[in-house]
């Protein structure tokens, strides 16, 4: 395999070097205009001169029609346009004012008149808006739209939103991509800013994007969803296209400030049920944009910056030790039934002398001798704060109340220079550089803030692209990109560097913590607890190299070009590595320890005993992956006739097998034989390491399988209708990329807290005060080989996962009405095969299978455990185990669990309805409805030897859903039409006023009723409920049914007296029974001042949920829970307000 797998690389390797041999252009990112020149008798005419000047930077791009009077004008910047047509023996054509967008396909058919080159006809632009070409799905985001529409945060992401089958959220760090379109897979986007790559492979397998525009600073956007061409690959969840403004002939500018208070907010449904008062907010956002000429027709530049400052109040309500229960003092301490929580020590465990089991001594008047106190305890304790109010009167609960903040901030710079080298040759550069963090304010005292266990979320961002086009001739275009795009990570915990040993913890802790020294985490049952177990910094990279050679030879416009990326995940990620101490009830309760009973027992007199449970790792994570990402592609737009175009393209995608820096991976092998196979015959898995014995240093098998074709056809029916279709297979980004997570089972070392006597669970041993006396174990690498982890939990990767794709396919017809509207009607259906199951959980290969559950509580019966003697750590070291263990595929393991798993598939068909309106007279608009279904066998299942039996309708399947966006620029005013000749005075108060809005309607996600999983103990990672068959849904106001959402009493907990171990009959979700729908209206009161020497005030009133519906979130879906059915909880953010202050020129 290894030889097979060099072979394809020195293939590619070949491949490249001859497609590299040449200047190349990547992923699109200009618009086209295309037409036929004919002359006055309608006939074709071949060699015009036709020219397309950008009316900002005087760039001119020229051509001659062919023999059929085609011309073709690609790659395009966006902008304003004057088209100029010229032959000899014809009048010149001039038309003005042609405004091409992003991505867009304009054409313009122009017939010429007899007459002299040096008379012209003069036209307004009239470009046919239908796009005649090509068969691709998208939805374009012009800048009218970008600056006008209400946005919080400013973030021009959100306005994803406005595509027709959008699901999900997007927020405003790395790891905000978590929508889904035209039921892709959510967090799959590929985000291109540029023309480069802006994103990465996150830790968990996602796509991130560390490249957020300004919104003054963007252009467009456009979110490709189904069917694009074949330049365009590795994604699952559609292509988002993002272009930065350049600069002009004029100096451009604005500066701005933004500012949101709660005091003008409208405060939660519940919190006002309850008088909660709104929590203080505050919000400033401020920067500007500057863009000109460096030399004019020839250079020119973009500079923007945008900061943000935040502070989001908090509040702490907890329970802390009282001064009392600081000195051992429990005599006080009652339970909410009112009865004293009796206190028993552990140290007196023994056997019963009147009958089975143990019993213990209570403390003489519930008081802990100080002399028994564990001094790590105790030094820990003195980092809680002291009560500050009076808590419960009987439990003394939420005895202490704090209020803080989180501030969060934004400093974000861009800077792009264009520079036109002649008519025939363009470069361009453009670096982005910001950083976000979120970072809370200590709520303990300033003293014991070290133990609050606080966390300071960071992003840097960094992205850089270059590009070069040149245009030999005026049929052939060549380009070359060459992109970066970073992200460091840190989740820095506020205590690094705390040593553990000032705590009285032995020295033997500094070299096993190492650099990750934190303040250990203390869990006492019903207190708040002390510390944070987790330390992170990661890095994400993508380093892109694309390029294409785009001909136009007759009818065909043909592009053949190479996409590569080296993709690199540094992650270092730490998790209770200075110790993880739960303290419970167990260890001070009594008499009988075994039974658990409300009136004894106490959280905070086992820690002080120092008797609990706990960990230490070291080497939680800790690794440096990278892959390449290589692919080919042909793309051929056929203009078979003036009326039909054909797009026909193949693609090829590679995602090489990760490797990492030091080879600490490896995979799990099922079929492998075990070293313990002559302990239990026949016994297989285990896992095994890359880089060593022979073993290639990939984690998987190369998947070669990835043939990638495109079909689509655009015809026009008539001038006004035209009819686009085509289908797709897209391949999306592979598991067997570079990732954070990658399988640290023989890198990393759990040390556990044995604390009582042959693991009794009752009688304590070592103490806290020394928990690991045997010392700490050394991370053993390899050297265990298929050994490793055996006893325990082990995860691994599975060679032979293939590369996830969907399948799609469209059909639409699209309507040019008048006043620059459009209809369009579309059916779009995707099929996602092959999709990412799981990762570290929703599936286990060595869950017990399920015909085994029939044996009920036979499965827990003790046998002899036939690894005694040969697994010498974990759950396997004893003479005996259960008969469940020993059921199990994988015996010698507790748990397999599979990383990255590709097994999953979904379904989504959809009905979508367009109407949408170029600004003309002032207004714009785009409205879409959407009728769809989308099913899928989800990411974590009921039966691991079974998903398929999870196929139901997705979690993320929004039924119907109405979005509309619209710009209103009001008629009144100097030059408009109502008040046109009005004085400037009044034009101040009547004229520039706008008004613009996004307004959302759309049904709720399915629910899942979920039940208690009693069968964890045997690896099934979910359980659903029971059902009747019944509809349980209920109809009425919903304020009606915030108590009952849904008729609980069609479900319950699966298994009963005989068996108890059974799966629920109920599917993954219900489609009957939805999380209540959205119904919300942003709105945005724009009022412009136009003051002397071009400089325009404008101020803004912005409006969030402006009408304050409530979304509510989805109801408690727990069989087992208390509020089983009812709805606690607001979905969507009450009506927020916020002002905005411009100054443009």
């Amino acid at each position: 395999m290894k030889d097979r797998s060099l072979k394809w690389l020195r293939y590619l390797s070949v491949l490249v070097l001859v497609l590299l041999s040449f200047p190349m252009f990547g992923q699109d990112t200009g618009a086209s205009l295309l037409g036929v020149v004919r002359d006055g008798a309608g006939s074709t005419l071949g060699g015009a001169t036709v020219t397309a000047t950008n009316i900002a930077t005087n760039a001119r791009t020229v051509q001659t029609s062919n023999d059929k009077g085609e011309y073709s004008l690609l790659n395009l910047p966006p902008g304003t346009y004057t088209l100029q047509i010229q032959a000899a023996g014809f009048e010149s054509y001039d038309q003005r004012g042609i405004r091409l967008d992003l991505g867009q396909h304009a054409s313009q058919d122009v017939m010429l008149k007899v007459g002299q080159v040096q008379q012209t006809v003069t036209v307004d632009a009239d470009v046919f808006n239908l796009d005649t070409v090509s068969s691709v799905v998208s939805d374009e985001v012009n800048g009218t739209s970008i600056r006008s529409l209400p946005l919080n945060t400013r973030n021009p992401y959100d306005l994803l939103e406005l595509a027709p089958g959008f699901a999900g959220s997007v927020g405003n760090d790395y790891n905000a991509v978590s929508y889904a379109v035209d039921g892709g897979r959510q967090g799959y986007t590929d985000v291109l800013v540029d023309g480069t790559p802006a994103g990465f492979p996150t830790v968990n397998g996602n796509s991130g994007i560390g490249i957020f525009p300004s919104v003054d600073a963007i252009g467009e956007f456009r979110l490709m969803a189904q069917n694009y061409p074949a330049e365009y690959g590795r994604s699952l969840d559609g292509i988002l296209n993002v272009v930065f403004k350049s600069g002009t002939n004029q100096f451009h500018g604005a500066a701005f400030e933004f500012i949101r208070n709660s005091d003008l907010d409208a405060n939660n449904y519940f919190s006002k049920q309850h008088g909660t008062p709104l929590p203080p907010f505050r919000r400033n956002q401020f920067g500007g944009t500057l863009t000109g000429p460096i030399f004019k027709n020839r250079t020119f530049f973009l500079l923007s910056t945008e900061l943000l400052r935040e502070d989001d109040f908090n509040t702490l309500t907890a329970t802390v030790p009282t001064l009392a229960q600081r000195s051992g003092d429990f005599s006080q301490t009652f339970g909410a039934n009112k009865q004293l929580i009796t206190i028993y020590n552990p140290f007196t465990t023994r056997a019963n002398p009147n009958g089975p089991g143990s019993i213990r001594d209570p403390f003489a008047g519930n008081k802990i001798p100080m002399s028994m106190m564990s001094q790590v305890a105790q030094k820990a304790l003195a980092y809680y704060p002291l009560p500050n109010v009076p808590g419960d009167p009987v439990t003394n609960a939420n005895n202490y109340f704090a209020t803080g903040s989180t501030v969060n901030a934004i400093n974000a710079w861009d800077i792009r220079i264009d520079h036109t080298i002649s008519d025939k040759q363009r470069i361009f550069g453009r670096y982005s550089d910001r950083f976000y963090q979120d970072n809370p304010n200590p709520l303990f005292p300033a003293a014991d803030a070290v133990a609050e266990g606080l966390i300071n979320n960071q992003d840097f961002d960094r992205g850089l692209t270059l590009g070069y086009t040149a245009t030999p001739n005026a049929r052939t275009i060549l380009d070359v990109r060459l992109g970066f795009a970073r992200t460091l990570y840190n989740y820095l915990n506020n205590s690094l560097g705390f040593q553990a040993t000032t705590l009285g913890l032995p020295a033997s802790f500094n070299a096993a913590v190492g650099t990750t020294a934190l303040f250990p985490v203390f869990s006492p049952a019903g207190y708040v607890g002390l510390g944070n177990n987790g330390n992170r910094h990661n890095a994400f990279m993508t380093y892109s190299l694309p390029g294409s050679l785009t001909l136009v030879r007759g009818s065909h416009t043909i592009k053949i070009g190479f996409d590569g990326r080296l993709i690199r995940v540094n992650d270092h990620e730490s998790a209770d590595s200075s110790g993880n101490f739960t303290f419970g009830t167990t260890f001070t309760g009594g008499p009988n320890p075994n039974a658990a009973s409300a009136n004894a027992g106490n959280g905070l007199a086992s820690m002080l005993l120092g008797t609990g449970t706990g960990d230490l790792i070291q080497a939680y994570k800790d690794d440096a992956s990278q892959s390449y990402y290589l692919a080919e592609y042909v793309q051929d737009d056929w203009r078979v006739t003036n009326k039909l175009t054909l797009n026909l393209g193949l693609r090829y995608d590679l995602d090489t097998p990760r490797t990492e820096r030091f080879n600490r991976m490896n995979y799990f092998d099922p079929t492998v034989s075990s070293p313990l196979s002559s302990n239990v015959q026949g016994l297989q898995g285990g896992l095994v390491f890359v880089g060593v014995n022979g073993v290639s240093r990939h984690q998987y098998h190369m998947d070669t399988n990835n043939l990638a074709p495109r079909f689509g056809f655009a015809y026009t029916a008539q001038k006004s209708t035209v009819i686009h279709g085509g289908a797709a297979i897209v391949y999306g980004p592979s598991a067997q990329a570079a990732a954070g997570t990658v399988g640290p089972y023989g890198f990393r070392v759990q040390n556990n807290w044995i604390s009582t006597a042959n693991s009794d669970g009752i009688t304590p041993s070592n103490t806290l005060d020394n928990p690991f006396p045997q010392g700490f174990q050394t991370p053993p690498g390899s050297s265990q080989g298929l050994l490793t982890g055996v006893g325990g939990q082990i995860e691994g990767a599975i060679q032979n996962t293939p590369t996830p794709y969907v399948v799609q396919w469209n059909l639409d017809v699209e309507q040019s009405l008048p006043y620059e509207t459009t209809f369009d009607i579309a059916y779009v259906g995707n099929r996602g095969r092959k999709q990412q199951q799981s990762r570290e959980g929703g599936i286990d290969f060595d869950q017990l299978p399920q015909a085994d559950l029939a044996l009920g509580s036979h499965l827990n019966d003790v046998v002899t455990n036939p690894y005694f003697g040969a697994i010498s750590s974990g759950a396997l070291t004893g003479p005996t185990t259960n008969r469940a263990q020993l059921l199990r595929k994988y015996s010698q393991y507790t748990s397999v669990l599979p990383l990255f798993l590709s097994g999953g598939n979904d379904q989504y068909d959809g009905l979508q309805l367009r109407l949408s309106k170029r600004m003309a007279s002032g207004l714009q608009f785009q409205g879409s409805y959407v009728w769809a279904k989308n099913f899928d066998n989800g990411t974590n299942h009921q039966d691991s030897f079974n998903p398929m039996a999870d196929y139901a309708i997705s979690s993320q399947d929004i039924h119907q859903r109405f979005i509309m966006s619209y710009i209103y620029q009001l008629p009144f005013g100097r030059g408009k039409a109502f008040g046109g000749n009005m004085s400037r005075l009044g034009d101040v108060f009547a004229g520039g006023w706008q008004v613009n809005g996004i307004t959302t309607l759309q049904g709720g996600t399915p629910l899942q009723i979920s039940a208690t999983n009693n069968l964890s103990n045997f690896d099934f990672q979910t359980l659903y409920a029971n059902t009747n068959g019944q509809n349980a849904a209920l109809h009425g106001s919903i304020h009606q049914r915030l108590s009952k959402y849904f008729n609980t009493a069609d479900f319950s907990q699966p298994g009963n007296a005989t068996n108890p171990f059974a799966l629920g009959n109920g599917p993954a979700y219900y489609s009957s029974l939805r999380a209540p729908g959205l119904n919300s209206t942003d709105l945005s009161l724009i009022k412009d001042f136009t003051t002397i020497n071009r400089l325009k005030v404008q101020f803004r009133t912005e409006l969030f949920n402006a009408f304050n519906h409530v979304q509510f979130a989805g109801p408690d879906t727990g069989v087992n829970d208390a509020s089983f059915g009812e709805i606690t909880s607001q979905n969507n953010q009450p009506r927020q307000l916020q002002f905005g202050l411009k100054l443009q020129f």
